[in-house]
C-alpha cells in the first residue's frame, strides 16, 4: 500500500476544486472566536488550573462550542467531496446546507467528544507518570475509533451514538491506514513547512516584512494538509463502505489501504 500515493491523490483533489481548503480557514475562524472568552474565563488568573465544578463547566463549554465549530465545517468539507467523487460539482453553500441539516447529530457528537475530552483532561492532572501513559493509549484508542466519524455524520442518516458505532465497525477495515496516514501526513506537513521555518528565520533576523509572509504561508499550509487529510478520509470512507475507488483513486492502492489486517 502506498500511503504517500493516497496523500498526493487527496492533494491533487484540492487541486482540482481549491475551494475546498475554505473550509479548515473557516473552521478556525470559528474555532478562534468561540475560543477566546472561554480562555480569558480560564486563565485570567496565574498559576496553575484549579478544578472545581466551575472550571469543569467551563472547559465543557469551550469544548463543547469550538467542537461543533471544527467537526461542522469538517462535516461540511466531507459533504463537498462526496459531490466531487460522484462526479458533480460542489459548492461552499451546498456543503455548509449538508452540514446544517445534520447539525443535531453534529452537536451530539460534540457533546460526547467533549465530555471525553474533559473526563481524560481531569484523569490526565491526577495521575503519576503511569497513568498518563495509560491514558493516552486510551485517548489514542477514541481517536482512532472515531477517526471516520465525519464523514459517517454527515453521509449516513444515523444518530450520534449509531454514527459511534459506525465508525467503530469501520475501524477493523482501516485501522493499519489510520496509523499510516497519520504518519504520512505529519512528515509531509514537516516538509512542506522548511520554506516557511527558512522565511520565518530569514524575518527574525532583520528583514522584518517577511514574518507576516512566514505566517501566511503556515496558515495556508495548515488549511492545505487539514483539507487534503478530510478528502482523504472520505476517499477512504467511501472504498471501506462500497469497495469502489473514488474519482481520482488506484484500485490497487486502496486494495493496498484495504488488505486483510
Amino acid at each position: 500500500m502506498s500511503s504517500w500515493d493516497l496523500m498526493m491523490r487527496s492533494f491533487r483533489v484540492l487541486g482540482r476544486d481549491k475551494q475546498l481548503v475554505l473550509f479548515p480557514v473557516l473552521s478556525a475562524i470559528a474555532a478562534l472566536m468561540i475560543s477566546a472568552p472561554f480562555a480569558i474565563a480560564l486563565f485570567r488568573r496565574e498559576g496553575p488550573l484549579v478544578w472545581n465544578a466551575n472550571t469543569a463547566a467551563i472547559l465543557f463549554l469551550w469544548y463543547l462550542c469550538a467542537n461543533f465549530a471544527i467537526v461542522f465545517f469538517n462535516c461540511a468539507l466531507a459533504a463537498c467531496a462526496q459531490v466531487f467523487f460522484n462526479g458533480g460539482v460542489p459548492s461552499l453553500g451546498q456543503g455548509i446546507g449538508q452540514a446544517a441539516g445534520r447539525a443535531p447529530a453534529i452537536l451530539a457528537w460534540a457533546a460526547v467528544a467533549s465530555t471525553v475530552g474533559v473526563f481524560l483532561r481531569w484523569l490526565d492532572d491526577r495521575a503519576g507518570l503511569i497513568g498518563r501513559i495509560v491514558i493516552g493509549l486510551i485517548g489514542i484508542g477514541w481517536s482512532m475509533a472515531t477517526y471516520l466519524i465525519v464523514p459517517v455524520l454527515v453521509l449516513e442518516d444515523r444518530g450520534v451514538l449509531e454514527s459511534i458505532r459506525r465508525s467503530g465497525e469501520l475501524l477493523r477495515k482501516t485501522w493499519g491506514e489510520q496509523l499510516i496516514a497519520g504518519i504520512t501526513f505529519f512528515w509531509a506537513g514537516l516538509l512542506a513547512a522548511i520554506p516557511g521555518i527558512v522565511i520565518g528565520v530569514i524575518g527574525m533576523n532583520g528583514f522584518w516584512p517577511l514574518i507576516p509572509v512566514a505566517a501566511l504561508y503556515f496558515a495556508a499550509l495548515a488549511a492545505t494538509v487539514s483539507a487534503a487529510r478530510q478528502v482523504f478520509n472520505v476517499a477512504l470512507y467511501r472504498y471501506a463502505t462500497t469497495g469502489e475507488p473514488p474519482e481520482g483513486y488506484s484500485v490497487d492502492a486502496l486494495r493496498g489501504a484495504m488488505r486483510p489486517r
